[in-house]
């Protein structure tokens, strides 16, 4: 019973580690700020992209709705491909415009 045991959990090991080695990994395919911003944004690391982002001299918003990684915004290459994507795109979407309405009286009677 023994010997069954030790098999079962070495082959489970060592399934796991295949599953693990076989794992899609992102690879950037050029240094550009794009690719960067969406390498960072993949990686799961908050201040990473916060400062990539103020690095790059780009706004928020801007990445938000410009960035295009593999064909997709950022916000869903990082819900598809990214670690922790939940708390990467709630700080990404901090860059999203709220509209805002202000009326300026120019003329009074």
């Amino acid at each position: 019973m023994k010997t069954l045991t030790k098999i079962l959990t070495t082959l489970t090991l060592s399934l796991s580690v295949v599953g693990i080695s076989n794992a899609s990994t992102l690879v950037a395919k050029d240094k550009s700020i794009s690719t960067e911003l969406c390498m960072t944004a993949a990686s799961g690391n908050r201040a990473a992209m916060h400062n990539a982002i103020k690095n790059s001299r780009l706004s928020k918003s801007y990445v938000v709705y410009n960035i295009k990684c593999n064909a997709q915004n950022i916000t869903d290459f990082v819900a598809k491909n990214g670690k922790n994507p939940n708390k990467m795109n709630l700080l990404l979407n901090h860059g999203r415009n709220k509209g805002q309405v202000s009326i300026n009286d120019i003329a009074s009677l």
